[in-house]
C-alpha cells in the first residue's frame, strides 16, 4: 500500500476529542502523525503509539483514541492480518 493512500485514509483527532471506535476486536490502530492514546473499556493498559507504531485491538470492547500533546491522524485497518 502507497503511503499516501493511508493519508487520505487516515482520521483526524483533535487534541480535546476523543474518537470512539465501538466494538474493535482484531482491527488495527496505526499512528500516521502525532502521540495516541488507546483506551479499551476494562482493560488497566495505557496504550500508547507515536507514528509509525500500531496497535492490534484484542477485546471485544469499546475502544477509544484521544490525541496527546496535539492533533493526531491514524488509520483503522480491518481486518488486520496477524491480529
Amino acid at each position: 500500500m502507497n503511503t499516501n493512500d493511508l493519508d487520505r485514509a487516515a482520521i483526524t483527532v483533535r487534541k480535546t476529542h476523543v474518537f470512539h471506535v465501538g466494538r474493535a476486536r482484531g482491527q488495527r490502530i496505526e499512528s500516521v502523525l502525532g502521540r495516541l492514546w488507546v483506551t479499551i473499556d476494562g482493560d488497566p493498559r495505557d496504550i500508547v503509539l507515536d507514528p509509525g507504531e500500531g496497535f492490534c485491538v484484542d477485546r471485544d470492547a469499546d475502544v477509544r483514541v484521544s490525541a496527546l500533546r496535539a492533533d493526531a491522524r491514524f488509520v483503522l485497518l480491518r481486518p488486520a492480518a496477524g491480529c
